[in-house]
């Protein structure tokens, strides 16, 4: 997709899921260039910001899409699929642009002041001390896993403030103000490039503050009338599970393909003439309908509230924190099983299995999917006790 057309998306009535279908070969023909960079080619991040990706939730006004939350989630689902590390980045840049919503608005005329493309790299845990000085803070600290730091304009980070005990805030620096360090070696999602950030004595104003913590309210409640704002910042992070089912999706179809053609090595017939290996097929992709289903009860219900201006009750949303947990790892693995059965060649570094199979691994293993943590919370609220405070 070049400008011209990226431009005429806009009015020709296509939706974001159609735009990704077109550049969908083009960013998967990338992979083997992100992971070997560690980080999003330049091409691929292009193509996605014509084709409105990093705009999708950016408030109308500043010149973005308001996208459909479902929709939103649909289309990083289908990006997923080619290539999960583009999902990954592609989802943490958009969501954040939601989350600018929620500060004053003199900093959301700074962030879009260029334009409603501008992206944003971050690092939420409050890995930072901000001192407070006169008109805001005065923030140091080291930040890992941000996400896409190579080509963003801004940065989001936690900080906990001295002398105000347990309360963290989220800051927004330009990038003149944090040094980015390359650490980012690991054996999945390798294209994020979710590297290190570095602040050393770095001043914050403080309209560029949100907090404390990642449940405040919003700091401009009425600035933007669309109702996708009132989704609470935090369960943008739904956007995960999107990406993780993207790449069951990918991992389900590179399996497909290659038994149609694939041959025992020793007698020549082929493998699909083995009930057992289509019969794996069936079983993981009906695990992946399944974690689907609980996936898109929860956005449902999420975007249901946000319609109607409601909450859902306190048992939803904790239920909520555990179905998309329990959809992850269902997801992962159906993977797996289509890992097994599909031989030495799979781990190949060119077989797209393998590569489906790390990632998910990779994107699994972040902390808003840590299931054992997410039952506690849930039977914390089963039996009535209050949730523990040492559990995200």
């Amino acid at each position: 997709m070049n400008l011209q057309s990226a431009l005429a998306a806009e009015t020709d009535g296509s939706t974001l899921a159609d735009r990704i279908r077109e550049i969908l070969p083009a960013i998967s023909g990338n992979t083997s260039e992100a992971e070997s960079g560690r980080q999003m080619p330049l091409d691929s991040v292009e193509m996605l910001r014509q084709a409105g990706v990093f705009r999708a939730l950016v408030p109308e006004c500043y010149g973005g899409d308001e996208t459909d939350f479902i929709e939103f989630l649909e289309a990083l689902r289908l990006l997923s699929s080619g290539c999960v590390s583009s999902g990954w980045f592609a989802g943490v840049a958009a969501t954040h642009a939601h989350g600018i919503t929620y500060y004053p608005r003199s900093a959301q005329d700074e962030i879009w002041a260029d334009g409603p493309d501008t992206v944003i790299s971050s690092s939420f845990a409050p890995r930072g001390a901000g001192k407070t000085v006169e008109g805001g803070y005065l923030v140091n600290g080291t930040w890992d896993y941000s996400s896409g730091a190579d080509h963003a304009q801004w940065v989001q980070l936690g900080f906990r403030v001295e002398g105000e005990e347990g309360l963290s805030y989220l800051g927004l620096l330009p990038r003149a103000d944090y040094e980015i360090i390359d650490n980012w070696h690991t054996v999945g999602l390798r294209g994020t490039g979710s590297k290190r950030i570095v602040v050393k004595d770095m001043f914050v104003p403080e309209h560029r503050c949100w907090g404390p913590g990642l449940l405040a309210p919003s700091l401009a409640p009425d600035l933007h009338d669309n109702w996708i704002y009132r989704i609470p910042f935090i369960f943008t992070a739904t956007n995960f599970v999107a990406v993780v089912l993207g790449a069951a999706d990918g991992a389900v179809e590179a399996y497909r393909s290659g038994l149609t053609a694939r041959k025992r090595a020793h007698t020549d017939q082929p493998r699909i003439d083995n009930p057992l290996a289509y019969v794996r097929l069936a079983e993981s992709a009906t695990d992946l309908r399944a974690a689907t289903a609980l996936a898109r009860q929860h956005w449902n219900t999420m975007v249901h509230s946000a319609k109607t201006g409601s909450m859902p009750d306190m048992h939803e949303m904790t239920m909520a924190r555990a179905d998309e947990a329990v959809a992850v790892r269902m997801a992962i693995h159906a993977v797996d099983r289509l890992m097994d059965a599909a031989g030495g060649g799979a781990l190949r570094s060119e077989h797209a299995l393998q590569r489906f199979w790390r990632d998910i691994h990779n994107a699994g293993a972040h902390a808003w999917f840590d299931l054992e943590n997410k039952l506690v919370i849930v039977g914390r609220h089963m039996v009535g006790l209050p949730p523990d405070p040492h559990i995200f």
